[in-house]
């Protein structure tokens, strides 16, 4: 629509699934969460105003010009969790060969509308090369994406510590409504900044923060895990209902809630939640 201009390439199982429920509309692309789902390599055209002092030396460099409003590329490694990032050598290596066969497509497609219909659901027009001597030749075939790779198993509990906590809490009146999420500021650690992934806990009626904790996106289960049990034996404190909204969470407490007695409910909204995240 004259807003973004360029290239996309999404990749893997992982990629293709953010970009089909974007299509679907299971996920807007207003939503906050939608930058740190990405996993894609991108070429967009911006002004120049938009590219930082290593695009434009890169440029320099080999000599090229642009002039005008969305012209000059910008090209970036998109994944969960941190910040778009320049490609590597084999990043951009990758992404010349898809820009090619994209614009070989696109040619294709003006002569034959035809190539874009499904000969079945699911399958994709699919470019597969193979090599003939020296040369590497490239052929159409619809094909089926692999599917995305198996839920991580449960974090491990220790059962003896979850009945001695079990024992000694008291069960309070008050629901919580809890969420995972990347925060809207970035850690400067390494080469490449991150957001940090943040657990937040907050009471359902009274709109407070009970509590939160913080860790990388590779790490969060068992520094979440631990966060929540070592703040439930040092208060003696468990709710009598968390409410989650989304099924990564669901499914991360659900083990836990059942052997503490602690009812969980999945919900749209979490309205205390919300308000907690907008105040960050």
């Amino acid at each position: 629509l004259g807003e973004v201009l360029g290239l996309l390439a999404y990749l893997g199982p992982e990629g293709l699934d953010v970009y089909e429920r974007l299509q679907s509309g299971e996920l807007s692309e207003t939503d906050e969460e939608i930058r740190h789902m990405q996993k894609c390599l991108a070429l967009t055209f911006e002004d120049r105003s938009d590219l930082d002092k290593d695009d434009l030396a890169v440029i320099k460099k080999l000599g090229l010009k642009f002039r005008g409003r969305q012209s000059w590329p910008l090209f970036r490694n998109h994944e969960p969790g941190v910040l778009p990032w320049y490609l590597t050598g084999g990043q951009a290596r990758f992404l010349t060969t898809v820009i090619r066969q994209t614009m070989g497509v696109a040619e294709g497609l003006r002569e034959n509308r035809d190539l874009r219909i499904e000969p079945k659901d699911g399958h994709y027009l699919t470019k597969v090369s193979t090599t003939d001597g020296k040369e590497m030749v490239w052929a159409d075939e619809w094909l089926k994406p692999n599917p995305l790779p198996a839920k991580e198993p449960p974090v491990e509990l220790d059962e003896v510590r979850l009945k001695r906590l079990k024992t000694a809490a008291q069960r309070t009146a008050d629901a919580w409504e809890v969420d995972f999420f990347c925060c809207p500021f970035i850690v400067e650690e390494g080469e490449r900044p991150f957001f940090p992934y943040m657990s937040l806990y907050v009471l359902r009626k009274a709109f407070q923060v009970v509590n939160f904790s913080l860790s990388n996106r590779t790490e969060y289960r068992e520094a979440f895990l631990e966060s929540f049990l070592a703040f439930a034996e040092e208060t003696r404190i468990l709710p009598s209902l968390l409410y989650v909204s989304r099924d990564t969470v669901y499914d991360f407490f659900s083990p836990l809630a059942k052997r503490l007695g602690v009812d969980l409910k999945k919900v749209k909204n979490l309205p205390a939640l919300t308000d907690a995240k907008e105040h960050l």
